[in-house]
């Protein structure tokens, strides 16, 4: 393979760090893309894909990095449908026919991330099975989230979507505190500013969580986990029965 770049791969005791999915790659296939894996630097919010966009690349996030996957509205409207961490990788449509964004993608948490070319990721997905396998497993985590959040979107108070999209968020990172304005909250659960300041304020005063200054804090997590609805668990013990968590 032709590599584009003369940057030192990384050595898998660095690699096991940065994303869970590509340190279960084999050896040798990780071997040959890393000189492909391009690190890049997410800032808050940060549009990765729009709608309808061409995915020239596939993102891996590193720990403590968050995508939001959003299905969008012509009248701008937007709502989270699945987040991605550590444990995968966005721009799945490249691997299963298709080239265009079905999402917007945006930066949810920042962080850092490493991004690889599509064909390159492709001609991996075409030529290793294991790594086809391993990859394939993830997507389809990926659609129960989205199935998932779906039905949570439709059925569930936005008390218990706010707490079951808190957990999801923490157990992407290490840290309890989170990066989160109430109007990046309101965007991500499809509702109004105002009711999520009344949700995090209801939950506040229950001691559950403290919010302050766009800092998101969870304080008692197992209290937050009975608010939450039971599609948290759910999805959580998918991810875990398909080796993803």
């Amino acid at each position: 393979m032709a590599h584009s770049r003369t940057r030192r791969p990384h050595s898998s005791e660095e690699n096991s760090i940065q994303n869970r999915l590509l340190a279960q790659f084999p050896t040798e296939i990780y071997r040959k893309i890393a000189p492909e894996l391009e690190p890049v630097t997410l800032s808050f919010g940060q549009v990765v894909y729009e709608v309808g966009d061409r995915v020239k690349h596939l993102y891996f996030p590193h720990k403590n990095t968050m995508f939001s996957l959003l299905c969008t509205s012509q009248d701008a409207n937007a709502v989270e449908v699945a987040v991605s961490g550590w444990e995968g990788f966005v721009g799945i449509g490249t691997l299963m026919g298709g080239d265009l964004s079905q999402h917007q993608i945006i930066s949810q948490i920042p962080g850092t991330a490493v991004r690889i070319k599509s064909d390159v990721l492709q001609h991996v997905f075409q030529t290793s099975m294991e790594a086809r396998t391993l990859l394939l497993r993830y997507i389809q985590a990926l659609i129960s989230q989205i199935s998932q959040t779906a039905l949570c979107n439709r059925i569930h108070s936005v008390e218990e979507r706010l707490a079951r999209w808190t957990l999801v968020s923490q157990d992407r990172t290490d840290k309890s505190q989170l990066p989160l304005t109430h109007e990046f909250l309101a965007r991500m659960l499809g509702v109004n500013r105002s009711t999520v300041s009344l949700t995090a304020a209801t939950l506040q005063q229950a001691g559950v969580v403290r919010y302050s200054r766009g800092k998101f804090t969870i304080l008692d997590q197992e209290r937050l986990q009975e608010v939450s609805c039971d599609c948290y668990r759910v999805v959580k013990e998918q991810y875990k029965r398909l080796g993803i968590f």
